[in-house]
């Protein structure tokens, strides 16, 4: 007889993830019945107030701006900054939760395709490719606007401590089957077969990962950070074009998905160098709607050796394995 999946876990961590599936569960019922202007506008609401509550990501948020922009911005332009951050995240949860009432019939009231070349054009409408994005703007309508219009991805996601959520979160990305989710373990083959057999296939490429054999340190906003070589690895091995790819707010409130210039990667490129310029592609973008980022999340993890404290964020801390990491790709810190 197999045991229930909450077995040996505490009755209050219990009692949580009931609340949380409940929570969600409601939402996903609720959520496509209502207009998509009143959603917008709740949750823009509920984004302030996660502003108010959350006095850890809200503290992150403020030493990631105070480090990057420094005096560019004042304090209340950072608490400003910052609120708009939440709402436009709370913003992009609940559209995230609307997605069923997508359609392809309608696709123009909601998206927009802007391509920075034909090349980039072709790897939208026909794949064959790796799309690699970022936790910008609604992240999660990028490959489902895609989808509707030309082809469904295979994407990589996270599975939740709370595998209800995880259920949740997989049938409202996958568009009624149509999109493959994979965890993140046994993901590389499983997208190296997706590639080979001309599918496309999505990553997101901003996340801290553990210093170790299967990452690299790239700058961010000149700061390193340790990032996942996933996405240059598949490339390198498949052949299959590298697509930076975003979906940035549009002047009338449609989401404009932007496709930048492909590249490919060749076997013997250095994947710090691959994952560095897809970050460059990003950075610029990330300036001129950095409410669109998410300024919450402790980017800067590691403090590098003979690294000024101050030039990074306070909750930074040495790291051993950061120093071996960065020492190994040659990389050294900008002065301060």
């Amino acid at each position: 007889m197999t045991a229930p999946a909450t077995s040996g876990i505490p009755t209050v961590l219990r009692f949580r993830y009931a609340l949380e599936s409940a929570a969600l569960r409601s939402a996903a019922w609720i959520i496509p019945k209502l207009p998509l202007g009143l959603v917008r506008a709740a949750a823009s609401t509920l984004g302030s107030v996660a502003y108010a509550v959350d006095w850890r990501g809200r503290q992150a948020g403020h030493m990631n701006l105070a480090t990057v922009f420094g005096d560019e911005l004042s304090p209340a332009a950072r608490r400003q900054l910052l609120r708009r951050c939440y709402r436009r995240f709370a913003t992009t949860f609940a559209e995230f939760f609307w997605s069923p009432r997508l359609s392809t019939e309608h696709w123009d009231q909601w998206f927009e395709f802007v391509w920075d070349s034909p090349e980039a054009a072709h790897a939208c409408l026909h794949g064959e490719c790796l799309f690699a994005t970022a936790h910008f703007g609604n992240f999660e309508w990028l490959s489902i606007g895609r989808a509707l219009r030309s082809q469904p991805c295979m994407i990589i996601a996270q599975d939740f401590k709370n595998p209800p959520l995880t259920d949740i979160f997989r049938r409202l990305r996958s568009l009624n089957d149509r999109q493959t989710i994979i965890p993140q373990e046994g993901a590389m083959l499983r997208l190296f077969k997706h590639l080979k057999k001309g599918g496309a296939a999505a990553a997101l490429v901003d996340l801290n990962v553990t210093p170790d054999q299967s990452a690299v340190p790239i700058r961010v906003f000149d700061r390193f950070v340790s990032v996942s070589i996933l996405h240059c690895a598949i490339a390198a091995r498949t052949g299959r074009p590298l697509v930076p790819a975003l979906a940035i707010p549009g002047p009338d409130g449609r989401w404009q998905l932007r496709f930048f210039q492909p590249f490919t990667v060749a076997p013997t490129d250095s994947p710090q160098e691959v994952a560095q310029r897809c970050w460059n592609v990003f950075e610029p973008i990330v300036r001129q709607h950095p409410d669109c980022w998410m300024w919450m999340y402790k980017h800067w993890r590691h403090l590098p050796e003979n690294t000024p404290a101050h030039t990074y964020p306070a909750y930074a801390n040495r790291s051993r394995k950061f120093d071996r990491l960065l020492r190994s790709h040659h990389a050294t810190p900008p002065p301060p």
